[in-house]
């Protein structure tokens, strides 16, 4: 079945299995085909044209925090720190599963919500590779100072946000809508509020439905009302819309798909231009056409063994890249530690200041539509308070130091440990090529 130019086909989490909308945001989307499938492997009949998919509340994990900075360069490098500190990375090897989203800003601060999407299971992603991912709740408009409930395929979830923006999303434990889902739902109002993210409590808590027997029931509705203490109303559920721009979460097995057919094309136009190559230097030795025309097929019949070495070639440089991260001794881990010691402010008669933990990513990431290496180096330490002089010694060194001169630094203010009294820090360097 085809659609028109331009259209796409968003796969949305429905309330009891996965729904297909069609249409584009100018005209609006609408409902194509909805589906009893729990996997989004089995769902079929999409359109021709694009797919976009929505990932279900159950596959991520919302990190929502103040940032101390109004310079939106610097947020990238925050939420992953607010990722590590809450102990929500993501697995290395899963692709680009994490990503932040600004919610508001104001004078030197900004509220904004880091996520971690859980490297998909066998079945969790359709027969054909979406085009782009986003959030369920980025796809929905969700109303501003309102908590809104509905079902997410046979569970319960509910967010907070505005139309186009989520700040805080979450499946909720049970499968039932009862007073323990409502003090769930107040006890994370009551922790956003605390972090400063909430400035006012909401005053009502809207259930979408569904139009189906899963529905909340009246004696649902009293029981939800109880334990969340707000005013319950009910709707149907909008239209979803997708985001502009999408999100930049993108699975392991999408990438390697993308970077399988960018190096095909890769080889083929590699073939393509030898096979050229070939012609010219056989048309530049011999002007007789006769012989041109010999030389034409039997470059044809060697392209068979062109492609077999260029195949070869472009394997051999796709293992040494691989490779990069573990065989450059300049970013080994002991050469990074010992560069980091060499930087201590410390002497033969005393050691002012400690490191306590050092941690070193070395890998291949996708930054810009590009695999890259990245790197990042943290060294986490401790000095007394009579101290405190030393820590931006330290600091200054780590920059000097031409062993580490490929990294770009950040060094927060250091903080004080209540239970040890000592002054703290975490200095992070990262480098990019």
């Amino acid at each position: 079945m085809s659609g028109k130019k331009g259209d796409l086909n968003l796969l949305l989490p429905g309330a009891d299995g996965w729904e297909i909308w069609t249409g584009s945001n100018a005209s609006g989307l609408s409902l194509h085909k909805s589906s009893e499938h729990m996997r989004a492997l089995d769902v079929t009949g999409f359109r021709s044209g694009a797919i976009q998919m929505a990932i279900p509340v159950r596959q991520i994990s919302a990190v929502p925090f103040r940032a101390q900075t109004d310079d939106l360069a610097l947020l990238g490098d925050l939420a992953a720190m607010q990722l590590e500190k809450n102990g929500t990375r993501p697995a290395l090897d899963g692709g680009q599963l994490t990503d932040h989203f600004v919610f508001g800003t104001a004078p030197e601060e900004t509220h904004l919500t880091a996520i971690v999407m859980n490297p998909p299971s066998e079945g969790q992603l359709p027969r054909r590779s979406p085009q782009a991912f986003d959030i369920s709740p980025r796809c929905l408009p969700l109303p501003s100072g309102k908590v809104v409930v509905w079902r997410e395929l046979g569970r319960w979830v509910f967010g907070i946000g505005k139309p186009g923006h989520a700040l805080y999303f979450q499946v909720l434990s049970g499968e039932r809508l009862d007073g323990r889902a409502g003090n769930e739902i107040r006890l994370a109002l009551t922790q956003l509020q605390m972090q400063g993210l909430l400035p006012e409590m909401p005053e009502e808590a809207v259930i979408w439905t569904h139009g189906s027997v899963t529905d909340a029931r009246p004696e649902e509705y009293e029981a939800f009302s109880r334990g969340v203490d707000l005013t319950v109303t009910s709707g149907p559920k909008p239209a979803p819309t997708w985001p502009s721009p999408p999100s930049r979460l993108l699975p392991a097995d999408v990438r390697a798909e993308r970077l399988a057919k960018k190096g095909k094309r890769n080889r083929n136009l590699l073939i393509a231009a030898l096979f050229l190559a070939y012609l010219g230097v056989a048309a530049y030795f011999y002007m007789d056409l006769q012989k041109a025309k010999d030389a034409a097929k039997q470059a044809k019949r060697d392209a068979g063994g062109i492609s077999e070495e260029a195949d070869f070639l472009l394997a051999h440089q796709s293992k040494w890249d691989e490779l990069r991260p573990v065989v450059e001794d300049e970013f080994h881990p002991f050469e990074i530690y010992l560069a980091g010691y060499r930087a201590l402010p410390n002497t033969k008669d005393g050691r002012f200041v400690r490191l306590t933990k050092v941690s070193m990513v070395n890998q291949f990431r996708e930054i810009d539509s590009e695999l890259r290496v990245a790197r990042e180096v943290v060294f986490e330490g401790q000095a007394d308070q009579e101290q405190q002089p030393k820590i931006p010694v330290f600091s200054g060194n780590l920059k000097k130091s031409q062993e580490l001169e490929s990294y770009r630094w950040e060094f927060p203010p250091e903080t004080i440990d209540r239970r040890s009294g000592k002054l703290t820090f975490i200095f992070t360097g990262n480098a990019t090529e």
